[in-house]
C-alpha cells in the first residue's frame, strides 16, 4: 500500500451520502418495504446530504489526527511530538549560530604577549556582533593572532559576509590596531527545516548503535548543525602510489597484493584500525567551511558515537560542475500560452538546478530536465548541455553559471 493511499475514516462526502442512502434503503426494505429506493428529490434523501457534509468534516479531523501521529504525515505541529519520544536526540535542531576566524592586529611588535580576552567584539554593521569564542595570546615579536569568532545573533542573520568584511572592533586594548575576519561566515542556520527534521527522525534509530554503521554516523552529522541538509560516511580507498612508496624501504615491490594480505588479516583476526570520512553538504548546494566540519567532528568524537577502533575524518564535499544548454519550440496550437509556458520553462530550469545541488551523490541526468520542461507544454527540445554524469556518494553537482535557455519560436502541431 502506498502512504499516500493511507486513511483513518473516510472524509468523502460523497461516499458517506452513497452510504447512508444504501444503509437506509436497506432499513425500510427489511422493515417491510421490499424494493424500496431513496428518490432523489426526497427529503429523507437531502437531510442524509447534509449529515455526509457534517460527518465529511469529522471525519476529516479524525484523519488528519491519525496521520499526524506518523512520521510520514507529521506536520510541524505534531512532528516535534514524535521526536519528544527519543529524548535530546529526537529534538528539533533549533536555530545555530554563524561562524568565521578573526585576525587580530597590533600597531607595533611586542617585547611581551599581548592577550585578546574572550568574548571581544566585532562587527560589520554595529548591527551584528561576533565575539571571540577563547582566549588568544599574540606571542613576542609577533604583530597578529587568529581566533575562532561565534556571531552572537543565532540564524541566517551572521550570513553572507566575506572575508573582510568584519573589520569594526568593539572590544579595543592598547596596541591592538585591527581585526578582521578572515574566512567567509559560516554555519549560520535557522531553526532546523520540516522536511530535513522528518529524514532525519527517520534515520534516528542508526544512532542507538556504536557499532560503525554508516547510517549512525550520518545521522549524528546532521545533527551538528540545522543547516547540514546531507552527510555520506564511507571508508576511503588506498593510495596504492603512497602505499607502496611506504613500504618501499623494506624491500616490498606488489603494494596491492601485501594490501590484500594485510586487510585479510585484519579482517579474519579481527584487529586492526579502521578509517571513516564524512562529507557534509549545507543549504543550497553550499559546502561546509572548516568551522562547520569542526562542528561536526566534535559531535562523532566521542566514545558513545563512535567504535574504539574507528578514525573519523571530515573530509570536504566534492563539486562537480555543469553548464546548461538547451533550445525549445512551442505548438503553434499554444501560441496564446507562448508567454506563460516560457515562464513555466524557466522554473523548471531553476528546480532542476536547486534539486541537483539538494543531496550529496544524485547523478546529473538531462531525461530529468527534459521530462520537467516537456511537462510545462512545450512540443519538443534539445538538451546540448548537461551531460549525463554519474556522481560518487561524496559528490553534488553544481551549476557553473554557464546558462542559456533558447526559445526558438512556434512550429506546427
Amino acid at each position: 500500500m502506498a502512504f499516500n493511499d493511507l486513511k483513518f475514516a473516510e472524509d468523502d462526502a460523497r461516499v458517506l451520502a452513497e452510504t447512508l442512502k444504501d444503509f437506509y434503503e436497506a432499513v425500510r426494505r427489511v422493515g417491510g418495504e421490499p424494493g424500496y429506493r431513496l428518490a432523489l428529490a426526497d427529503p429523507e434523501r437531502l437531510v442524509q446530504l447534509a449529515e455526509a457534509a457534517i460527518l465529511a468534516q469529522v471525519n476529516h479531523s479524525i484523519d488528519a489526527a491519525g496521520k499526524g501521529s506518523l512520521l510520514y504525515f507529521a506536520t510541524p505541529e505534531t512532528i516535534e511530538h514524535i521526536g519528544y519520544m527519543f529524548g535530546d536526540r529526537g529534538k528539533k535542531l533549533q536555530a545555530s549560530f554563524a561562524l568565521t576566524t578573526i585576525r587580530y592586529g597590533l600597531s607595533v611588535e611586542q617585547t611581551v604577549v599581548t592577550p585578546i580576552p574572550k568574548g571581544w567584539r566585532t562587527t560589520p554593521n554595529n548591527k551584528v556582533f561576533f565575539a571571540t569564542m577563547k582566549p588568544i595570546e599574540i606571542p613576542a615579536g609577533e604583530l597578529y593572532g587568529d581566533v575562532e569568532a561565534i556571531c552572537l545573533t543565532p540564524g541566517m542573520a551572521g550570513m553572507g559576509f566575506k572575508a573582510g568584511e568584519i573589520k569594526n572592533m568593539v572590544d579595543r586594548s592598547p596596541f591592538v590596531a585591527s581585526a578582521v575576519n578572515i574566512t567567509p561566515t559560516s554555519g549560520g542556520a535557522d531553526i532546523e527545516e520540516h522536511e530535513n527534521y522528518r529524514e532525519r527522525l527517520r534515520m534516528l534509530p542508526e544512532s542507538f548503535s556504536t557499532v560503525g554503521p554508516d547510517g549512525a554516523y550520518e545521522f549524528w552529522a546532521r545533527a551538528a548543525n540545522p543547516g547540514i541538509v546531507d552527510a555520506k560516511a564511507y571508508m576511503p580507498d588506498l593510495d596504492l602510489e603512497d602505499f607502496g612508496a611506504f613500504l618501499a624501504p623494506w624491500g616490498i615491490t606488489d603494494p596491492a597484493g601485501f594490501y590484500t594480505a594485510l586487510f585479510n588479516y585484519f579482517r579474519t583476526s579481527g584487529t586492526g584500525p579502521g578509517n571513516v570520512d564524512i562529507a557534509c553538504l549545507m543549504l543550497n548546494g553550499e559546502l561546509p567551511s572548516q568551522e562547520v566540519k569542526d562542528q561536526v567532528y566534535a559531535i562523532l568524537s566521542p566514545k558513545d558515537r563512535r567504535p574504539l577502533t574507528d578514525f573519523v575524518h571530515v573530509k570536504e564535499s566534492t563539486p562537480v560542475e555543469y553548464p546548461i544548454d538547451i533550445e525549445y519550440w512551442i505548438s503553434e496550437e499554444n501560441a496564446t500560452m507562448a508567454d506563460s509556458i516560457i515562464d513555466s520553462v524557466n522554473a523548471a530550469v531553476e528546480r532542476f538546478v536547486k534539486y541537483q545541488k539538494s543531496k550529496l551523490g544524485l547523478d546529473i541526468v538531462p531525461d530529468l530536465l527534459r521530462k520537467m520542461i516537456m511537462d510545462c507544454g512545450v512540443k519538443r527540445m534539445e538538451i546540448h548541455a548537461p551531460v549525463f554524469t554519474v556522481l560518487k556518494p561524496i559528490e553534488v553537482g553544481i551549476h557553473n553559471g554557464e546558462i542559456s535557455v533558447a526559445y526558438r519560436g512556434l512550429e506546427e502541431a
